[in-house]
């Protein structure tokens, strides 16, 4: 028998009463065995373990393993990939074993959703490659060989798409930490390594920062949002200078953002009341548009920076993160709202020019609200902008996961809210 791949003796009925399992080669057993020495004497002699075919693969030997035993046939694939889930297999037959260890846990998982009938022995194999890389990132001993693991963008092709992506000047790449949130390596992102370079990042040159109480970081907060308009004026003014610098680290960055959106939930509210206050005067097409139209200079600066991040990240990665989808759908309900807005405003102005004496002149500049009708743009316009003014708020939410317990608490709540829908 062909030991180099089961496939050749897989119609074999003579070893149907070995005492092997199906798929299970002296390569295969070694691995599983993380027997080092045998593994890297049978890969010498030419031995290798191939990949088993897709779930959805319907070739000539797919076909007919699933006709002639199917128990067999997934048993087979099963044990194959046992193989190469071992220590050993990735140790010895990858180039890169961490990022081969990245790939294969993500590929497993979808197995196991493929396959749930054997869903606990795929789910055990992804948990088997997620602790290989963990362990592979504990073996650093100092800072040197962090950086080195950390932003090393190997030869991959998602790799080096990262690893393009721009960050401000001093920030290292970490293109192999953001490969593991990529592929939903959870234990490798929470590893205490990780989290300290993540840390002395986000605090940057502020050290006394992350050993400060609470009581300072919410009073540098306060002061940050009443000082929010005059810091971006000197950020704007002088980006390379000592108080340029300062807001440069992430975390004065991350502050200064919420402050602003703060700020524009604040005037948001504000025209609200200001719209509900004076009744009279909003409820039919007397008001200029500049009057309830300030949030448009915060919609116009999230456009741009929307696009930004499309530039940067690229579009794919983009559209993974799903607040993005919020945002998207955000800002194109301020745009349209205002366009409407406009639309009614230009409309009026150009028939009254023309000839101030007809019906749509009169409907556009003087007839009030109950004449108006059903599609009128103002309505849609004013609909469009209750709705984004609600999905605003929701927008908050972006910033709890900043704070370790509201986090964790926004997590749990959305995992609930998504059982509750289902």
């Amino acid at each position: 028998m062909d030991i180099k791949s089961f496939s050749m003796a897989f119609f074999d009925n003579s070893i149907d009463n070995s005492r092997f399992a199906p798929g299970v080669t002296p390569l295969t057993l070694a691995c599983e065995k993380d027997l080092y020495e045998i593994v890297e004497m049978l890969m010498k002699k030419g031995h290798m373990i191939t990949t088993p075919h897709k779930i959805s693969c319907a070739c000539l030997e797919c076909s007919n393993g699933r006709k002639y035993d199917l128990l067999k046939f997934s048993l087979s694939r099963i044990n194959t990939y046992k193989g190469i889930a071992s220590r050993a297999y990735l140790s010895i037959a990858s180039e890169d074993a961490m990022l081969r260890a990245f790939k294969l846990s993500r590929e497993i998982k979808r197995l196991s959703r493929k396959e749930p009938e054997f869903k606990p022995e795929y789910l055990s194999l992804e948990d088997l490659c997620q602790e290989f890389a963990v362990e592979l990132l504990g073996m650093c001993r100092n800072q040197s060989e962090v950086t080195a693991v950390l932003n090393d963008c190997g030869d991959d092709s998602d790799e080096e798409e990262l690893d393009n992506q721009a960050f401000e000047e001093g920030i290292p790449n970490l293109a192999r930490l953001r490969l593991a949130v990529h592929h939903n390596q959870k234990r490798f992102v929470a590893h205490p390594i990780c989290q300290q370079v993540l840390s002395s990042i986000w605090s940057g040159k502020l050290s006394g920062w992350r050993g400060s109480n609470t009581i300072w970081k919410l009073f540098i907060a306060c002061a940050i949002f009443f000082t929010m308009p005059f810091l971006c004026l000197i950020y704007w003014l002088a980006p390379k200078s000592k108080v340029g610098k300062i807001l440069k680290i992430p975390v004065i960055k991350f502050l200064l953002h919420s402050a602003s959106y703060l700020w524009f939930l604040v005037f948001l509210l504000v025209e609200s009341l200001i719209m509900e206050r004076r009744h009279d005067i909003y409820e039919g097409r007397h008001q200029a548009i500049w009057q309830n139209s300030l949030h448009m200079i915060w919609v116009a600066g999230f456009l741009w920076h929307e696009c930004k991040e499309v530039w940067i990240e690229g579009l794919r990665s983009y559209f993974l993160d799903w607040w993005n989808f919020l945002d998207i759908v955000t800002i194109s309900m301020y745009l349209a709202s205002f366009s409407l807005r406009i639309l009614v405003s230009v409309k009026g102005q150009l028939t009254c020019n023309d000839d101030p004496n007809s019906d749509i002149c009169y409907y556009y500049t003087k007839a009030e609200r109950p004449d108006w009708n059903t599609e009128d743009p103002q309505f849609i316009a004013e609909v469009l902008f209750a709705v984004t003014s609600m999905l605003s708020f929701t927008r908050l939410a972006y910033i709890l996961p900043a704070h370790e317990t509201l986090g964790t608490l926004q997590i749990s709540i959305g995992k609930m809210i998504d059982d509750m829908i289902r």
